[in-house]
């Protein structure tokens, strides 16, 4: 079945896309908007870890990558939708990647291994949806 000349395959990585650009939004959006009471959870979060005096720093650093993953993820999704062409879906779903990398190291830092093993599950669905490709 084919709906607007794409596979099943470049339909399912398209709404992946969508999903990866909803996630990262709503949390660069947040560390932006509630940036305040972020510092207040990440400082009590990594109080014991060598980045707790690095983290307001980091948590803007992590909010402008999200932001980008979400916005080269939406860039994809319109340009396949207009080129039929999915390259940027792929770059932002290696993106997501990086980012997830990044917030699972953190949270094993922290020894938070439930919010880890959550992540794990967002990095299956990106790398599975990158192998897809």
């Amino acid at each position: 079945m084919n709906l607007l000349n794409f596979s099943n395959i470049q339909i399912s990585q398209i709404l992946v896309s969508i999903y990866f650009s909803i996630v990262f939004y709503q949390s660069s959006i947040d560390k932006i908007i509630d940036k305040e009471n972020n510092i207040i959870f990440f400082n009590e979060h990594f109080k014991n870890t060598f980045i707790k005096n690095f983290i307001p720093m980091l948590l803007t650093s992590l909010g402008l990558f999200e932001f980008f993953v979400a916005s080269l993820n939406t860039f994809g999704i319109f340009y396949s939708l207009i080129y039929s062409d999915l390259t940027f879906i792929f770059y932002g779903l290696l993106s997501c990647s990086v980012v997830l990398l990044m917030l699972l190291f953190g949270q094993r830092l922290a020894k938070d291994y439930v919010g880890a093993a959550d992540i794990t599950i967002y990095f299956i669905l990106c790398i599975i949806t990158i192998m897809s490709f």
